[in-house]
């Protein structure tokens, strides 16, 4: 459930933002530092090797929510906010636009008839698109998820200039893409993140029960919902779900994308991998789409495009990063990370964010394994390489052969690699091996062990949100 903000107004520098009470209740951007430092998140524990191993692995949980935000991230943030603020300033909800374009939404939605054409003509088609395309991995939701999460989600007004005004404003909301072929899907999608939003509607169970109602009567749904809860911007993740039922019936479209909320006077954000950059190809398809497609892909285009990429080794955005997976608090036996280490940890993740946070937390996580297992302490080091890479080795065989076409340039190869590889459990590090061996060959002698299974790890989707969580613990406190 969102949290709900309580209406607070503020008069803008611009006076078509005012007079609004949509308007009004969004703040004013927060200077480029101050956003900075709202969103920056990264692990801090002084004493960590002196904490109990159990203690260790609950601080190593913070890994996986590492965010530094990158050179991109306050002009999105900006983008964001400007987009709000623009789509707002003609969507005055006392005017009589306004109060038109509901009152068709809701004859459409209400017609005896199945609807099969929208009468509402007169609605708003200027309303703007951004693309957000990169790599898997490169962090495009995770960006863009922090960039909303900086302005309110949703705001309760009760009262606006001495006058009862009692409405729930959704300013935005982030959605993915079904992967089947069902514009119902997407709607469901939608009315459930309505329903999280605001914590008190039941918008997915009432269309949950509603699925003979035509596709075209979702897709008033969708709009007539938007427009009642007066929503500003709307996310579409996962854009490239699209490629595989492109030649589907009634499956979501850029066009039908474009109809459910430009047509109503919300801007949208679309995100994709480079795969799904395809989809924006006026020449895809042997020339086969129409105008209306044609004219359709280049209002989606008019807008700014955010391309996002893997890291270099040399630039500030790789090294700011590996700098918060690895702070000085939890380095082992070493005041600080050799060139050779970082170079060697850039060529295992080929500079991808969700990598690279996946990869420091397994290893950490293997040497605090090793620091409370060894008899030589001193001999184990952040630093040691071959520690690195044997995690790596065990952990990565998903993603291993996706990172060599990705470092060799290959990137539809890359997208490809990864979406068509098979979670499998993970490997256990030798040193657990042979204490999950001594475990099993233990336990022979007492008990039936036909249904005793060693200790697997969770399997590991690669997404920018499933990645970062990196939910592959090692297994701790084994005894023989």
């Amino acid at each position: 459930m969102s949290i709900i903000t309580k209406a607070n107004y503020i008069k803008h520098p611009i006076p078509s933002l005012n007079g609004n009470p949509l308007s009004e209740a969004l703040p004013s951007p927060v200077t480029q530092e101050e956003l900075i430092q709202r969103v920056r998140k990264q692990i801090t524990c002084d004493g960590f090797w002196e904490l109990e191993e159990f203690y260790q692995h609950v601080v190593l949980q913070d890994i996986a929510v590492t965010h530094i935000p990158s050179a991109r991230f306050y002009s999105f943030y900006q983008k964001c906010l400007s987009l709000l603020l623009h789509s707002y300033s003609s969507r005055n909800p006392f005017s009589p636009e306004s109060m038109s374009t509901k009152m068709a939404l809701a004859a459409d939605l209400h017609k005896k008839l199945q609807v099969t054409t929208l009468s509402h003509a007169n609605l708003n088609t200027s309303a703007p698109s951004v693309l957000v395309a990169g790599l898997s991995g490169a962090g495009k939701t995770t960006m863009i998820r922090n960039a909303l999460a900086c302005i309110p989600q949703t705001i309760q007004h009760t009262e606006y200039e001495g006058k009862k005004f009692n409405q729930i404003q959704i300013v935005w909301l982030s959605i993915d893409m079904p992967s089947t072929s069902s514009l119902k899907a997407l709607a469901l999608n939608f009315f459930k993140a309505v329903d999280e939003a605001t914590g008190s509607t039941t918008y997915f169970s009432d269309w949950e029960k509603r699925n003979r109602d035509s596709v075209e009567r979702h897709i008033v749904g969708m709009q007539s919902v938007a427009a009642n809860h007066e929503i500003g911007l709307v996310h579409i993740d996962e854009l490239q779900f699209m490629l595989s039922y492109a030649k589907s019936a009634n499956s979501p479209s850029l066009t039908v994308l474009d109809s459910m909320f430009n047509k109503i006077g919300i801007p949208i954000i679309l995100s994709c991998t480079d795969l799904g950059l395809q989809l924006f190809d006026t020449a895809k398809f042997d020339g086969k789409r129409t105008n209306h497609e044609l004219t359709t892909l280049r209002r989606v285009l008019k807008d700014r495009e955010f391309k996002l990429k893997n890291y270099s080794l040399d630039s500030s955005s790789f090294n700011d990063l590996l700098d918060a997976l690895y702070p000085t608090t939890l380095l082992l036996n070493c005041a600080s990370l050799s060139e050779s280490f970082k170079s060697e940890f850039y060529n295992l993740t080929a500079g991808l964010p969700a990598f690279m946070s996946r990869l420091a937390q397994l290893h950490h996580e293997a040497l605090v394994y090793k620091f409370h297992k060894s008899r030589d302490v001193k001999a184990i080091s952040t630093n040691d390489i071959k520690i690195l890479c044997s995690i790596h080795k065990s952990q990565f065989h998903l993603f291993e052969k996706a990172i060599a076409y990705l470092i060799s340039g290959d990137i539809r190869a890359y997208e490809k690699q990864l979406e068509n590889a098979e979670p499998i459990d993970g490997v256990l590090i030798n040193e657990e091996k042979e204490d999950v061996s001594h475990l099993q060959m233990y336990e022979a002698n007492t008990v039936n062990t036909s249904n005793v299974k060693a200790p697997i790890f969770n399997s590991v989707h690669l997404d920018d949100r499933k990645m970062l969580s990196a939910e592959t613990p090692f297994p701790s406190g084994i005894k023989e």
